[in-house]
């Protein structure tokens, strides 16, 4: 008995043990073969293109003294109209002087945030700008919390920050950390 016809003959048993019936191994079997014929046939293609891949010595050289003749200088010179301008706002920090002024000492915070909304709505409507906000450092509120400081910086960087272009701690002569100075879009 063959070695091929004792796999086929176990693979009937096995078939016929688990419920298939014949004609399922036969397709099985013709399965199995297209398989492998394709297999065969995907290798014989391989080495196909292994041999007309194969680069000759001349082809080796010729890609060599192109590699050595390759020039790699950069040949792109710039001028200074191609840099990019940079169009983000940075105010003078240091100098800032605003030309209004908001202190929001003793209000609430319900208040202190109508107070803001309106004052922001009149300096952009009257283009003021650069404002200055007085919030304090929350010293004298309950439990030492910046209520008023932390409302305007929220306030800043979400509702109100389709108004503003730029914003930032005043320096200490104008209140600080206790102060913001705005700088409006207008």
């Amino acid at each position: 008995m063959s070695k091929n016809s004792e796999e086929e003959r176990r693979l009937f048993e096995f078939y016929l043990e688990h419920g298939y019936f014949p004609d399922e191994f036969n397709n099985k079997k013709e399965n199995i073969e297209k398989e492998f014929n394709n297999d065969k046939i995907k290798k014989e293609n391989i080495n196909d293109l292994k041999k007309e891949s194969a680069y000759t010595k001349e082809d080796e050289e010729m890609f060599l003294n192109a590699i050595k003749n390759l020039d790699c200088t950069n040949h792109s010179k710039k001028s200074i109209y191609d840099r990019k301008v940079n169009t983000k706002f940075k105010p003078n920090i240091k100098n800032a002087v605003p030309k209004e002024r908001l202190d929001l000492h003793g209000l609430t915070s319900e208040r202190a945030l109508i107070e803001i909304k309106h004052f922001i709505y009149e300096c952009k409507k009257n283009k003021i700008s650069p404002i200055l906000i007085i919030h304090g450092k929350g010293f004298g509120s309950e439990n030492r919390i910046p209520v008023l400081k932390n409302l305007v910086e929220y306030y800043l960087a979400t509702e109100g920050k389709n108004h503003i272009k730029y914003f930032f701690d005043a320096p200490i002569n104008l209140g600080g950390s206790g102060a913001k100075i705005i700088y409006l879009d207008i």
